[in-house]
């Protein structure tokens, strides 16, 4: 099985598709800044997918905008991911037009 990486992998996208990963005996690093989640999120996929995925799924809190934040998936312990899953983005168009810059 492979080593995904998923950024945003506690927003709605992203813990649907880890769930299925998960389900299918992936091994998941979920990289996410929690600003639209929250890890309980994270921590119900665990529960649905059952005590023999839990291993399989670890979190990294960080934000994709951050170099340094972004290198600590890709170094030390963590290296060896096969894959990337992009989900991570903001998502509000009203926000978007008063703040254009963190979009």
């Amino acid at each position: 099985m492979a080593k995904l990486l998923i950024t945003g992998g506690a927003g709605f996208i992203g813990r649907h598709s880890a769930l299925v990963l998960l389900e299918a005996g992936h091994e998941l690093l979920v990289f996410d800044d929690f600003s639209n989640s929250s890890p309980v999120a994270l921590q119900r996929v665990c529960e649905l997918a059952g005590p023999e995925a839990a291993p399989r799924l670890r979190q990294i809190q960080g934000d994709i905008r951050n170099r340094q934040d972004l290198e600590k998936c890709f170094t030390n312990d963590q290296s060896g991911i096969d894959a990337v899953i992009h989900f991570a983005g903001l998502k509000a168009v009203g926000e978007s037009l008063k703040k254009p810059l963190e979009y």
